[in-house]
């Protein structure tokens, strides 16, 4: 991750957990698991801007509320800075930037699964049970959250990031999130936004 990014990156990160369904009372909050690298919030074959295709891709495009040009809904007060996210989203959009351990806020333990590991995790929410020394490894865990690149305005006073949570079968959830920064810290906006729930 470029290094002028990872501070405010991981702020809103560290806000995000636990984010959707999983923040609720009734999860487990006692390990938090997460994908050791962002997801590419499009296909690696798709525009990061669908400006140009045809209709009928973009509505492929905002059923599966993936891309911020279709998905994200920006007030009046902020078009020309959510303009400036969106460019940076299409610089950016297809790059994949590994996490440091490091960077998060949390008194609870946080680990970084590497692909493998997370299929190991899923192996743990549906089939065959898995092997006890497997389930205690990712007990008090409530799900497995991944996130694209942070993606900012020129000022870094507007971010949106794509976060999602998986949680076993039909389990999950994914949205775009926009933040501002009041001068101090990141503050998470209920705009609104196209998400998937299952």
């Amino acid at each position: 991750m470029p290094a002028e990014r990872i501070a405010d990156s991981f702020q809103i990160y560290s806000s995000l957990i636990p984010v959707g369904e999983t923040a609720g009372p009734g999860w487990p909050h006692d390990l938090w698991l997460v994908a050791d690298a962002t997801v590419d919030p499009v296909g690696p074959n798709e525009p990061c801007d669908p400006s140009a295709e045809t209709a009928n891709a973009k509505v492929r495009h905002a059923t599966r509320s993936t891309n911020p040009h279709l998905a994200i809904r920006f007030p009046d007060d902020y078009l020309l800075d959510g303009r400036e996210v969106l460019a940076d989203f299409d610089a950016h959009c297809h790059e994949r930037w590994k996490l440091d351990a490091g960077a998060w806020a949390f008194k609870e333990p946080l680990h970084l699964l590497s692909p493998k590991e997370q299929a190991e995790f899923e192996s743990t929410r549906f089939g065959t049970p898995p092997e006890k020394e497997i389930a205690e490894k990712y007990r008090g865990a409530p799900a497995l959250y991944t996130f694209s690149g942070v993606y900012f305005n020129h000022t870094h006073t507007l971010a949106t990031v794509y976060a999602m949570h998986w949680c076993g079968g039909l389990c999950g959830e994914g949205f775009w999130v926009a933040f501002t920064n009041d001068g101090t810290r990141w503050v998470k906006q209920n705009w609104t936004v196209m998400q998937w729930i299952s």
